[in-house]
Parts: structure tokens; sequence; C-alpha cells
């Protein structure tokens, strides 16, 4: 078997210039950021969907919950708590107080 080929460049990857991530071969100066192009190593980068990229620009799989779902429409339609000792707390007008009652 021969040398690989680089994933970026589609060149001959040699044993001193290979980064091998991702089940790919790369040259040490094709190894960037998919997205910002910031050259990385074997430390620094996350492999998604065949593409590396550096911690900050990996893109994040957010699942999203439907509205339809059971579990939202009861969550949503469940009885709501209502904070006990609320209705007994003295409020204040704002007028400075005037005189002291004993």
């Amino acid at each position: 078997m021969g040398n690989p080929k680089c994933d970026i460049c589609n060149k001959t990857v040699y044993p001193l210039e290979k980064v091998a991530a991702a089940d790919k071969a790369f040259h040490k100066w094709c190894f960037k950021c998919a997205e910002c192009n910031v050259t990385l190593n074997l430390q620094t980068f996350k492999a998604v969907g065949g593409k590396v990229y550096c911690f900050t620009h990996t893109p994040v799989d957010r699942a999203s919950t439907s509205a339809d779902s059971v579990a939202v429409s009861k969550a949503v339609n469940a009885p709501k708590r209502k904070a006990e000792g609320l209705s007994q707390v003295q409020k204040g007008t704002g007028e400075k107080p005037t005189a002291v009652m004993h």
C-alpha cells in the first residue's frame, strides 16, 4: 500500500508530514479548521461529519423539541403552583412613615 492522499489537497502524505485524524490523513499544514482555517493539532481538533474543526467552531447538534410532543404539552398545561403565604404579605404605600404605633 502506498502513502495516503491528503484529504484537503489530495497530494501524497509522507510519514514525516502526516497527521492522522478522523480516519483520514492530512499534511500538517493542511490540518486546519474547516470554518476559520486556524492550524490544528491532535489536541485541538474535533471531527464532525468528516470535517475537522477547532473547539470554537465545532458544530453543535441542538436537539429541538417539537411543540407537539406529549411531554411539552403536559408541561405547558400542568397546574401552576401557587407560592404559599404571599397573599398575607404586608405591602407599603411608599409614603414616609409619620408615627410609630405601640
